[in-house]
């Protein structure tokens, strides 16, 4: 049931990535696995000493990020000094979180410096300042970033600096502006300045800690800083395993959602076949930003927002962790760029549906929601038969097509699984996913090739001619056992889903309804162009379900109004799912 990443090109970010996750569910990723292994240090390694300071209000409310640096250039090097802030774009957009009082200075004293200039590069997007002159032994930065406003017009991947729960939290990304080594690294020693009772968690551990870093790892580091809530399994060391930590989540709810976190993880680690015990940092933060819940994975970690109110134990919710543990536990095809959705989404929604399936975390009730989600997200979806190369132009074309990568991959997976058993292969999905991975960390490349390698060599022509089917765009029913032995589908005409305006992309609070189709059930229903929505909607659980409607709180000339309204209309061939387990629900383990 998951969701999306988008487009962008930035250091930590991945082409096609994050606009999508501006418009389902937030969710991204950055390299994983064997791609997170520490830089080598080498000559070409300069040294930073980081050091963060949170920073309140008069009013005690957190505000922003003070930031230090003492910055030695590897030895040699004659670059000029030119500094670099990410924009976020296209992803996110800045408005509050941009640089102040920036002063920099080296040997030789004060270093004024030109900018800040916008430059526009293959590998991103950037702010950059450079120095007026060539500097001289080791270089001191010191700025302030505000918080970024909470409410915001494009919803992307959970890393911009966020006040939340009485702290900040984000990534790097959000705040960090950091000299331009050409793509070296960085001998690097992060500390925390932090007030009496408050702790930081990073991707790696609570407080600091040194290591050596890529500026894209650093940039991608995730973070907590404040009054953290922390919350670990009984028996479990402080650095081993999973540790679950919630800045704006009340205790019980923390507890509840780490209980499963911490099963789920033990599950997920042992199909990967990795230690148990190796860390995973689970981030939680709670704000008022928007009613869809969002996050991010990066290194053995993942932030998750929540709006306030929200459990983050629910279902739904669990298997968004679930789906973010398997990104940061499994390699994926980082070269596939747009059409490679199919396989890291799609590993990732499948395998977070059926890795804590076959530990007992959920329940058959709770298992058939998952799978009826998935495939009514990919069955109501206009655009469901587009080719894999034409995605780029196709995911804005429709109100639920962004997830078709997703949906498509997952479905591919569960018929790839049944026929793997069907043909007596002696290997499951999870068996290939693994041999990539190990692959890919042994330095083959991460593209499709390296699949088809694998996928040949173990299964056969006839799942490379599936492949190539998928890859075309042919409508996926997979076969008997997808799923699993409780899970049986029928064929059954699924109408189509479409909310029939074309804007805003994302259902914010404030923004205006435009382009209405004439005769389409929501313009039936009342609405009209130029209504300007009230509250923010999720449209997640419309978008996968066959019939929950849509219901829209707006104002016109400043008076509320409610519209509701059923989004579909046309048919198309799709699965209705059921449960021959349904009985059994006081076997089946939580």
């Amino acid at each position: 049931m998951t969701f999306l990443s988008a487009t962008t090109s930035h250091r930590v970010q991945r082409s096609f990535r994050m606009q999508l996750a501006a418009l389902f569910l937030g969710v991204t990723l950055v390299p994983v696995a064997g791609a997170f292994a520490y830089a080598s240090a080498s000559s070409n390694t300069a040294t930073l000493d980081l050091t963060l300071t949170p920073t309140r209000a008069p009013t005690g409310v957190a505000d922003g990020m003070a930031v230090t640096y003492s910055f030695t250039p590897a030895p040699g090097s004659t670059a000029p000094l030119s500094l670099e802030l990410d924009t976020l774009e296209p992803g996110l957009e800045r408005s509050t979180d941009v640089v102040t009082g920036l002063v920099v200075s080296d040997d030789r004293g004060a270093l004024a410096l030109t900018g800040p200039v916008r430059r526009d590069t293959k590998g991103g997007s950037y702010e950059t300042w450079s120095a007026a002159r060539p500097i001289a032994g080791t270089v001191q930065v010191s700025y302030r970033m505000h918080v970024a406003r909470n409410i915001v017009t494009k919803r992307g991947p959970q890393f911009d600096l966020q006040a939340a729960g009485g702290g900040v939290s984000g990534g790097y990304i959000g705040f960090l502006v950091l000299p331009d080594i050409s793509g070296g690294s960085f001998n690097t020693h992060v500390q925390w300045k932090l007030a009496p009772g408050e702790m930081a968690v990073s991707s790696y551990g609570e407080g600091g800690y040194t290591g050596i870093f890529t500026a894209e790892k650093l940039a991608g580091t995730l973070f907590l800083a404040g009054p953290v809530e922390t919350y670990r399994a009984p028996g479990q060391d402080k650095d081993a395993g999973l540790g679950v930590y919630a800045l704006g989540v009340p205790p019980e709810q923390l507890k509840s959602a780490g209980g499963w976190t911490a099963r789920a993880y033990a599950a997920e680690a042992k199909a990967f076949k990795l230690a148990e015990n190796r860390p995973y940092r689970f981030m939680i933060r709670s704000y008022d930003g928007g009613a869809n819940a969002s996050g991010r994975a990066a290194e053995q970690s993942f932030l998750l927002y929540v709006p306030p109110g929200s459990d983050p134990g629910t279902n739904f919710l669990h298997n968004v962790v679930a789906h973010e543990m398997v990104h940061s536990l499994a390699r994926y095809l980082e070269k596939e760029r747009e059409d490679g959705d199919w396989y890291t989404e799609g590993v990732a929604n499948y395998l977070a549906m059926t890795a804590p399936n076959a530990a007992g975390l959920y329940t058959a009730s709770q298992y058939l929601e998952l799978v009826k989600a998935e495939s009514a997200g990919y069955y109501t979806n206009a655009k469901r038969s587009v080719p894999n190369s034409e995605l780029a132009a196709t995911v804005w074309s429709g109100r639920n097509a962004w997830s078709l990568p997703y949906k498509r991959g997952s479905m591919y997976f569960a018929d790839l699984d049944a026929k793997l058993r069907t043909h007596g292969t002696k290997v499951t999905v999870l068996d290939l996913v693994n041999e990539v991975s190990e692959h890919i960390n042994a330095g083959e490349p991460a593209d499709r090739h390296t699949w088809l390698d694998v996928l040949s060599r173990r299964a056969g022509q006839w799942a490379v001619n599936d492949w190539n089917d998928m890859m075309s765009g042919k409508v996926i029913f997979p076969a008997k056992g997808a799923f699993g032995a409780c899970m049986q589908s029928r064929k059954e005409d699924v109408r189509i889903f479409d909310l029939g305006f074309s804007s805003p992309i994302r259902l914010i609070a404030g923004s205006t309804i435009g382009g209405l189709v004439q005769g389409s059930p929501a313009e039936r229903a009342g609405l009209r162009n130029g209504d300007v929505l009230a509250t923010d909607t999720d449209i997640n659980p419309m978008a996968e379900s066959l019939d929950a409607p849509v219901v829209l709180h707006v104002r016109r000339n400043g008076a509320p109004m409610t519209v509701a309204f059923d989004p579909r209309g046309g048919s198309q061939t799709g699965l209705v799912w059921t449960s021959s387990c349904l009985g059994g629900e006081a076997r089946i383990t939580r």
